[in-house]
C-alpha cells in the first residue's frame, strides 16, 4: 500500500482514480450478486466465481501491490472491518444454529454451489465461509467505507456514523437477502424458510454487523486523510479570511517625498498628549513612524541643562597647592565658627596642607587660612568638624 500522506480534497477527480474505485466496488458487489443470480437461476455460482470474481480479484490485488492509489488505504480498512463484523455476526448466528437449533446453516450448501453440487459438506463449509468472509463481509465493508468517504461521514459525530452503518446493514443488505429468499422460486428451499424466528434472527445479526462496521469507521476515520477528493457533503474548503473595516485616518495625506522624510512633519506637541500609533495603511505599505519635535529649553519635560566645567578659580573648584609653606602647630590658634564661615563658603572638600598661593596672600588672610586648617581633622569635612 502507498503510505504517502495525502491531504483530503487536494487531488483533482481523475478518471483513473474513479475507475480504480469503481473496480473495487464492482468486486465488492459481485459475491452477493452471485448468490442472488444463482438462486434466481440466472447463472451458476461456479461459473460466476470462475469467470468474474476470481479473475477480477486477482487483477485488483496485483494493481494494489504494484500501482497503489492513496484511496486504497480507506478501502483496505473497510475490507478488514467488514470481515471482523461478519465474524462477530457469525458468533451470534452459529450459536442460534448449532446450540439452540432455531434455524439451519446454509453456508456449507452455498459452498457446494461454488465447487460443484457433488462436493462434500465439509469442503463446501470451507469454501462457503471463505466466500462469506472475504466476499460478503469484506465486500459490504468496502462498499460502506467508500460510500461514507464520498458522502463525508468522517465529518459527522460518531452516533450519526454508527446509525448510518446500521441503516446500511439493514437496507439494502438485509432487505436484499430477504427479498432474494422471498421472491425467488427456490429461495426458501435453497437458503432458509421465512418464519418470524428466521426473520428476527437474521435482522439481529445484520444489526450487529452494522454496529461493528460503524464503530470501525469511527475508529479509523483518520485514514480519511488518504482520501484524495472532497466529499459531496461536509467538505472543508479553504475560505478567504474576513477582513474587518479599517479605521479612517484623519491626518492629511502627504506626498511621497514628505512621507519618506520624518523631518518634514512639524508642529508643537501638546503636553501630556498620548502618542497614538499611526493607522495601518490601506495599500499594505509599512507605516512611517514620525518622531515628535524636540521640546524647547526650560520645559518641565525637556532635557536638563548641561553643566559647565568648573575652573580653577571657581569657589567650588579644586584648591591649588601652595609652594614652600609650612604647617603650624595644632594648638597654635583655634578659630570660632564665625571665623570659619568667614573664610568662605563650605564646599565639603578636604583641605590640603598648603594654602593656595601662599606667597601672594596678605597676612590676615594667611592667618585665617592657617586657623581653619589647624582645626580640621584629616579625612573629615571642614564645615562639620572644628
Amino acid at each position: 500500500m502507498n503510505t504517502t500522506d495525502v491531504s483530503s480534497g487536494t487531488a483533482p477527480v481523475s478518471r483513473a482514480g474513479l475507475l480504480r474505485v469503481g473496480l473495487h466496488l464492482l468486486l465488492a458487489a459481485l459475491p452477493l450478486l452471485a448468490i442472488s443470480a444463482h438462486v434466481f437461476g440466472l447463472i451458476e455460482m461456479n461459473w460466476s466465481a470462475a469467470l468474474l470474481v476470481v479473475p477480477l480479484a486477482t487483477a485488483i490485488v496485483a494493481l494494489t501491490i504494484f500501482a497503489p492509489h492513496p484511496e486504497e488505504r480507506v478501502i483496505l480498512h473497510g475490507f478488514l472491518w467488514g470481515m471482523l463484523a461478519c465474524a462477530l455476526y457469525d458468533i451470534f448466528r452459529l450459536d442460534t444454529v448449532y446450540m439452540l437449533g432455531w434455524w439451519a446453516d446454509f453456508i456449507p450448501t452455498m459452498g457446494t454451489w461454488i465447487i460443484g453440487d457433488g462436493a462434500s459438506k465439509s469442503a463446501g463449509a470451507w469454501v462457503g465461509y471463505l466466500w462469506r468472509y472475504l466476499g460478503d463481509g469484506g465486500g459490504i465493508g468496502v462498499t460502506f467505507f467508500v460510500g461514507a468517504a464520498f458522502l463525508g461521514l468522517h465529518h459527522r459525530p460518531p452516533k450519526q456514523v454508527v446509525a448510518a452503518a446500521v441503516a446500511f446493514a439493514v437496507f439494502p443488505v438485509w432487505a436484499g437477502l430477504i427479498a432474494t429468499v422471498a421472491l425467488a422460486t427456490r429461495g426458501q428451499s435453497m437458503m432458509f424458510p421465512l418464519t418470524p424466528t428466521t426473520i428476527t434472527l437474521s435482522l439481529i445479526g445484520h444489526l450487529i454487523f452494522g454496529l461493528i462496521m460503524g464503530l470501525g469507521f469511527v475508529k479509523t476515520r483518520s485514514a480519511q486523510r488518504y482520501w484524495p477528493w472532497l466529499p459531496v457533503f461536509g467538505g472543508h474548503r479553504a475560505r478567504p479570511a474576513r477582513v474587518g473595516p479599517v479605521a479612517a485616518d484623519s491626518r492629511p495625506v502627504l506626498p511621497p517625498a514628505e512621507r519618506a522624510h520624518p523631518a518634514a512633519v512639524s508642529g508643537p506637541v501638546p503636553v501630556g498628549a498620548a502618542a497614538r500609533p499611526p493607522a495601518p495603511a490601506r495599500t499594505g505599505e509599512r507605516p512611517v513612524v514620525v518622531p515628535p519635535p524636540p521640546l524647547p529649553p526650560g520645559h518641565p519635560s525637556g532635557p536638563l541643562p548641561r553643566q559647565e566645567r568648573v575652573g580653577a578659580g571657581h569657589p567650588s573648584g579644586p584648591l591649588p597647592a601652595a609652594v614652600g609653606a609650612g604647617t603650624p602647630a595644632r594648638g597654635e590658634a583655634v578659630g570660632s565658627a564665625s571665623a570659619a564661615r568667614a573664610a568662605g563658603p563650605g564646599t565639603g572638600r578636604t583641605r590640603t596642607a598648603t594654602p593656595p598661593a601662599g606667597q601672594t596672600l596678605d597676612p590676615e588672610t594667611w592667618a585665617l587660612w592657617q586657623r581653619q586648617l589647624a582645626t580640621t581633622i584629616k579625612g573629615r569635612r571642614t564645615h562639620r568638624w572644628r
